[in-house]
């Protein structure tokens, strides 16, 4: 029994390495806040699951989880979407000529960006259920947020209402 466990477990950390190796192929230094998004976006399901399950006026339903699943889906859509831009970036600046430091920063703030919003829903969703949260983290969540923002706009020199 011990040893068909252990071969379990080291064919699910092989597994797991692969998929990590193969991240850390498309997101380099980026795969560190791939994974911790992905994180906080399967937590915001369960806080959101959590604060229906612990409010009397309210109970989980399987349309609300399904949308909430469909929502991360194309949030992890709009990661690949800002991977591909990144990506176009490059090859057209290698095209023209034009030396680019940073390989894949509209990826990185579009992760941010995520990152940053599923934590904030998180808090909400917590805070939904009755839990009282710090207001430093509210503060912290806030300025991360501005932050983000402001280095998006910064970077394609926006924040003026210009649209795409």
């Amino acid at each position: 029994m011990g040893e068909k466990f252990n071969e379990i477990k080291i064919s699910i950390v092989g597994v797991i390495a692969i998929i990590y190796a193969f991240l850390a192929n498309i997101f380099g230094a980026l795969t560190p806040l791939l994974i911790i998004t992905l994180i906080a976006m399967f937590a915001d399901l369960i806080t959101r699951i959590y604060a229906a399950c612990v409010r009397p006026d309210e109970r989980p339903e399987s349309k609300k989880v399904m949308k909430g699943l469909y929502k991360k889906v194309g949030l992890c859509l709009l990661i690949m979407l800002a991977l591909m831009v990144d990506k176009a970036l490059l090859i057209l600046a290698s095209v023209l000529g034009i030396n680019i430091v940073a390989k894949i920063l509209v990826t990185a703030l579009v992760m941010a960006y995520i990152l940053v919003r599923e934590i904030i829903s998180n808090a909400e969703n917590l805070q939904h259920a009755g839990i009282e949260l710090p207001t430093f983290l509210i503060k912290v969540l806030g300025i991360a947020k501005d932050k983000i923002d402001n280095a998006g706009d910064a970077i394609v020199g926006g924040g003026d209402g210009d649209k795409v």
